[in-house]
């Protein structure tokens, strides 16, 4: 019998593993199609499609030796078969048994790449499929304890060469064909990927060779990019050595210019008889030439310099431009991973959504599709657990039961902004005012005072959240702090434009690439920074006299509103002089931001503008305040690159005062806050499962807290009530004698214990589970399905 070596099984599996990607996604973008209950012959289509997709993971499967994503993809075949020949009607129930199928093929091979178990009960699993084949729906079996330890991975949308994969939050987001194993397609069809149905030509499970593409491990390409920097850096000190040529030449041609004046002179003293400067005369003949020669070399060195100059400079931006239309992926590969996320959380809570997508065409460097990942999925996970409300109220308030989150991408400029709107009930202000009084961020008094632009600037505090429980994936308090994060650190901005009632827009304005940055320089005092273009608004020059004073703070009026004016040196915490005003009467000033938020700079002069490679500080400068890190000028000067979003922090008033009463709050807080983590947090476990109680008191014990267990809500408020000094309880809901539900509306309800944060830990996963936890008072609902370390951790340390 034949068997393939080592080496070659290993590759056809790596290349497996990216078509079964293609797989999983075109079946979950169809499958979401079906779900709409389309009529006629788009529904035949998309039935003969996702039939052909389970038939050709089943092929490729067992090629690859995945036995047992072949039977689960034969099985799916199967019920898609029926279904194709009229004899099933999917429904949402059927779908769900479907959709399990596509995650657990995704998570089999996932695993199996990773050479770990994938933890799955594929028996039952596989009967459910065969029951849904006859049109059957057997519901998903979810044990108090499955899962607690080791929920099966799912594969992310876009995942780095060397990042390790974040897990979806409740459906797998298959990562593109070109991300799924750190590699990318060089593709010469205008560098769009195939579209579903479309199999590439060379052999089965696309080949690494093929007519139309080949594929590219992404770190060559990143490689290259950074080379193709290098270049540009490179062409920039040959254009300033071309500059220093220019000036050698200028003082050549002084120098011959100063000559032909000596020489005359002399000349008139050698006619006069003095014959003894004839030697000097021959000699300074002989420098004369030699200076004509040197001229006319370092004219033809400076011509062709510059020929070869202009050449090197064109030949690096089309390699540049090149490199990064390759590395260039349209935003679907990020978007198509987000209707199945939804629809599932959407079910999960109850509630009727629909995705809309505008311009998924939009094509974004791969890098950065990378980094907006994540701020995206928390977006879109505000939007559906805060944002679109329950079919009932939409329907009491006239809007349609269904909600609708949208999805934007456009380019402006050269900047790609992608939108996140939704027309659910907006952003209540005044419960983010309370929230953050309640969490000592602000006091009652600066609430009162708040603008409301000021107030929804609050939702970007770390730590603050406006929802009443903690679960899996809400009240935590992280989110909107994590995408300004991720987006600044990318030079990117975000803005937030919310109407109570009617819904939120958030807008992420992002850099097309982040290999190169187009930089303005400026002049400050004696040194020079650089100022990405992106942020720019404008340059303009303003005379003393149209700077007024608007609450204390100098502004220039532009486009007829005030914009605070401040000294670049101030911001900068420079030594500095008065600002020198041109020959013109007027100074330069560079306006940052947008329209909601300017910010006009006075600077000593602007140098010019310049493409760079902006590199890092160093671990050791991770994060210095108003700079994102260096770059260097053409004349081998290394320079600093600010970062303008810090620059507009530092000086916006409500930033500032919001800054400085966080920091007042946290000063005067911290010794309690030192005094209360001195003492061993003592946390009360409660389960009647054995090895759910050992894990959860592991863990804890493990993080530093001291632990006592129970095993039913009777002993646990024996223990709570007689020996005191607990800091928190973790309870399971399903419990002999009292139950979670009970021991926590028995805690809630004594004086002595009201305090004491509950925790409810449980298999128990609906939206109507979760409400009764809410009534009885708990301050976190974890889902044991969705259960791992962090999050148990997470939530203890921020309730302690």
């Amino acid at each position: 019998m034949f068997t393939l070596d080592d080496d070659i099984m290993q590759q056809l599996r790596a290349t497996f593993k990216i078509e079964a990607t293609e797989h999983i996604q075109a079946m979950n973008r169809v499958l979401l199609a079906l779900e709409q209950n389309p009529e006629g012959d788009e529904r035949k289509q998309l039935l003969e499609e996702i039939f052909r997709e389970a038939h050709s993971l089943k092929g490729a499967a067992g090629a690859a030796d995945f036995p047992q994503v072949e039977k689960t993809a034969h099985k799916l075949e199967n019920v898609f078969g029926v279904a194709r020949k009229g004899a099933l009607n999917l429904t949402r129930d059927l779908c769900d048994v479907l959709y399990a199928g596509i995650d657990a093929v995704s998570a089999i091979v996932e695993s199996a790449i990773a050479g770990k178990d994938h933890g799955l009960d594929l028996e039952t699993l596989h009967a459910r499929l065969d029951a849904a084949e006859r049109g059957e729906v057997i519901a998903e079996n979810k044990s108090a304890d499955a899962n607690v330890s080791a929920p099966p991975p799912a594969p992310v949308v876009v995942a780095p060469q060397d990042a390790t994969p974040s897990p979806a939050p409740s459906a797998p987001q298959p990562a593109p064909e070109a991300e799924a194993s750190g590699e990318m397609r060089a593709l010469t069809d205008k560098g769009k990927p195939p579209q579903s149905g479309e199999r590439r030509k060379a052999g089965s499970f696309g080949s690494t060779l093929g007519e139309d593409t080949i594929r590219v491990a992404t770190g060559k390409l990143d490689s290259l990019m950074a080379r193709s920097g290098e270049l540009l850096v490179a062409g920039l000190k040959i254009d300033q050595r071309l500059h220093e040529l220019e000036e050698i030449g200028h003082t050549i041609e002084e120098l011959n210019r100063e000559w032909l004046k000596a020489r005359a002179t002399n000349s008139n003293l050698l006619h006069d008889g003095n014959e003894q400067l004839k030697p000097l005369m021959r000699l300074m003949d002989l420098y004369q030439e030699k200076l004509r020669s040197l001229t006319a070399q370092i004219g033809n060195l400076e011509r062709g310099f510059s020929g070869d100059a202009l050449h090197l400079a064109r030949v690096t931006n089309d390699l540049g431009e090149g490199v990064m239309k390759v590395r260039m992926l349209p935003v679907s590969t990020v978007f198509d991973a987000f209707p199945r996320m939804v629809r599932d959380l959407a079910r999960e809570r109850g509630k009727e959504i629909e995705v809309k997508t505008e311009g998924a065409e939009t094509e974004l460097d791969r890098k950065v599709l990378e980094e907006i990942k994540d701020p995206l999925m928390h977006l879109i996970r505000n939007s559906v657990d805060h944002g679109i409300e329950k079919p009932e109220v939409r329907a009491h308030t006239g809007k349609p039961a269904q909600g609708t989150i949208a999805l934007r991408a456009f380019q402006k400029g050269n900047n790609i902004v992608i939108e996140v709107a939704d027309d659910g009930g907006g952003i209540n202000r005044d419960k983010v005012k309370q929230s953050a009084v309640k969490n000592g961020i602000i006091t009652a008094e600066q609430a009162a005072a708040m603008s409301e632009d000021e107030a929804l600037a609050l939702i970007f505090t770390p730590g603050l959240s406006t929802s009443q429980m903690i679960t899996n994936t809400s009240g935590r308090g992280v989110g909107m702090d994590v995408v300004r994060k991720n987006v600044e650190a990318m030079q990117g901005q975000v803005e937030v434009n919310s109407k109570l009632g009617f819904g939120t827009t958030i807008a992420l304005t992002l850099p097309l690439t982040l290999a190169t940055t187009q930089e303005l320089l400026v002049q400050v005092a004696d040194q020079t920074f650089g100022i990405p273009i992106s942020a720019v608004e404008r340059i303009i020059r303003v005379s003393p006299k149209d700077v007024a004073n608007v609450s204390g703070r100098r502004a220039i009026v532009v486009d007829d509103e005030p914009v605070s004016l401040v000294p670049l040196a101030q911001v900068l915490e420079m030594q500095h002089d008065e600002q020198q005003v041109g020959a013109d009467g007027k100074m330069p000033v560079v306006i940052l931001g947008s329209a909601r938020k300017r910010i006009a700079f006075l600077v000593d002069a602007v140098v010019g503008q310049q493409e760079s490679v902006v590199k890092s500080l160093g671990k050791q400068l991770a994060r210095v305040r108003n700079v994102a890190g260096a770059t260097i000028l053409g004349s081998g000067k290394v320079i600093m690159t600010l970062n303008p979003m810090d620059l507009v922090k530092s000086i916006r008033g409500a930033q500032s005062r919001l800054n400085g009463v966080a920091q007042a709050e946290r000063g005067n807080g911290a010794l309690a806050s030192k005094e209360k983590k001195s003492k061993q947090a003592c946390v009360l476990v409660v389960d009647d499962s054995l090895s759910t109680r050992t894990l959860e008191k592991n863990i804890l014990e493990t993080a530093g807290y001291k632990v006592t267990v129970a095993t039913d809500g009777v002993e646990a408020i024996g223990l709570l009530r007689s020996n005191g000094g607990y800091d928190l309880v973790v309870s399971d809901v399903l419990m002999p004698r009292m139950d979670g539900l009970q021991l926590t509306a028995s805690v809630k309800k004594d004086p002595n214990l009201k305090k004491i944060p509950v925790v409810l830990v449980t298999s128990l996963d609906s939206q109507s589970d979760r409400e009764r936890g809410l009534e009885v008072g708990a301050d976190a609902y974890l889902v044991k399905s969705n259960f791992d370390q962090s999050n148990l951790l997470e939530t203890v340390a921020q309730l302690i």
